[in-house]
């Protein structure tokens, strides 16, 4: 039996441990006292595109069950849940309740666990900061044994590990959350193209602050003058009005459409990305719209089993970060080198972060431009463009995102991360994954 990465990578199972309560996590990941003993690692809904989510050893603790919500405080705006619930059930409890949480990444479909250990980010980083920044307190178990209660002020050492800490840490058993109250779940977007990456810094530096929500899409396949060129779209909350607003999103279980089935050749290739890109660049609405959150903030969701698209070999994600002052020329290399070598994205995500620093070592977003893209899987021609992309992200003085890595070089994390030592020298020796083994996080 083997277990997949959402990217599609995937390693054998040799025990998988499902507890149906959070407060039994202790028993499941407890490593006996010989240094022999396997390493486990803590996995929730699998929507890590790389190997984070795939243990060294093959042991696992599935935390899916751990789903309940233990209190929804209404007067300080917090609320308290099992680490294994979802952010998309999280949402729609507390949606009526006139709240929302604060930072969301692309998908809801990941855990509360999850949420932390990957420090997300989301459209809104430049207003409201990562995950992390949000979270009030948690439980950690430690495969040592202990049980330990974790906040800003309450063994602060183990909480700043922990929040970005790719699971290395222990298992979040429960955590408090801060919730944002909202006067409505509706949002007026706007979009607008722009003729190349110039262009896009332009664009942002007049709207970037001073709006909810900014992401912009890259036609990663343009070249020349129009290198770089894209959408760049702005939300904001809004109260609906019944002759613009988008119908709301169905239930996240009752997909629009869906891949019924593993493509055995992938659909996604130079032809079909020039064609998409186009027509997309092309075909967006001017115009200002209204739509529901989940719809604007969550578009994949709404496909089930996207992924399937790229084939039995999957998908490579790419993100990285570089610094403001290096950003135009990175960025534009980066673009230039996926260009000549023809393995474009067509989920190509551009967006410049705040300031807001995460209480995490080792937290991804800093202050500079992020890039997200996926690669169909080719094999050696994949893995040797994002060595490229990754070089250019080293010498431009940036960092990876952890959970959409797969292949990068052994000492990217080192490199990247100025709290790498501190962090290496706090994990669970009863954990493993294969990104922290090939990342010289553990032996």
């Amino acid at each position: 039996m083997r277990i997949q990465s959402w990217g599609g990578m995937g390693a054998e199972i040799a025990s998988l441990a499902r507890p149906a309560f959070s407060c039994e996590l202790a028993a499941c990941i407890a490593r006996p006292r010989h240094t022999e003993a396997a390493k486990c690692l803590v996995i929730g809904n699998l929507r890590s595109y790389g190997d984070e989510v795939l243990s060294v050893d093959g042991r696992y603790v599935q935390t899916t069950r751990c789903d309940r919500v233990i209190a929804i405080d209404r007067e300080s705006g917090t609320l308290t849940a099992e680490c294994g619930v979802s952010v998309d059930a999280l949402q729609r409890l507390v949606e009526p309740l006139g709240y929302e949480l604060p930072v969301t990444p692309g998908t809801a479909f990941l855990t509360l666990g999850g949420a932390i250990a990957n420090d997300v980010h989301g459209k809104n980083h430049h207003v409201a900061g990562t995950f992390g920044c949000h979270v009030e307190r948690f439980e950690l178990a430690r495969s040592t044994g202990e049980v330990v209660q974790c906040s800003a002020t309450e063994n602060p050492d183990w909480f700043c590990a922990t929040v970005g800490g790719m699971g290395l840490t222990g298992a979040i058993t429960w955590a408090t959350i801060r919730l944002r109250q909202v006067a409505t779940p509706w949002l007026t977007v706007q979009s607008q193209r722009f003729g190349n990456l110039n262009e896009f810094f332009e664009i942002d530096e007049q709207k970037g602050r001073s709006n909810e929500y900014t992401v912009a899409w890259i036609d990663c396949l343009a070249t020349g003058k129009s290198l770089g060129r894209g959408i760049y779209s702005v939300a904001n909350p809004t109260c609906p009005d019944a002759a613009n607003a988008a119908p709301a999103p169905r239930r996240s279980n009752g997909f629009r459409a869906s891949v019924p089935m593993q493509l055995p050749v992938s659909p996604v290739n130079r032809l079909t990305l020039s064609l998409m890109n186009a027509v997309y660049y092309e075909a967006h609405r001017a115009k200002p719209r209204q739509v529901h959150y989940r719809q604007w903030l969550y578009p994949l969701d709404s496909i089930g089993h996207w992924n399937r698209l790229y084939g039995p070999a999957g998908f490579r994600q790419f993100q990285c970060v570089v610094p403001p002052h290096r950003a135009r020329d990175a960025v534009g290399e980066m673009l230039a080198t996926i260009a000549a070598l023809g393995q474009g994205s067509f989920l190509a995500v551009l967006k410049n972060f705040g300031d807001a620093r995460s209480p995490g070592l080792m937290s991804f977003p800093m202050p500079g431009t992020t890039l997200a893209l996926d690669f169909a899987n080719r094999g050696v021609r994949t893995t040797e463009l994002l060595m490229k992309l990754h070089q250019i992200t080293a010498a431009a003085g940036g960092r990876l995102y952890a959970a959409k890595d797969g292949c990068s070089p052994a000492d990217s994390l080192a490199g990247g991360y100025p709290n790498f030592a501190q962090f290496k020298g706090m994990i669970d020796p009863g954990m493993g994954s294969v990104f922290a083994q090939r990342l010289q996080l553990i032996g």
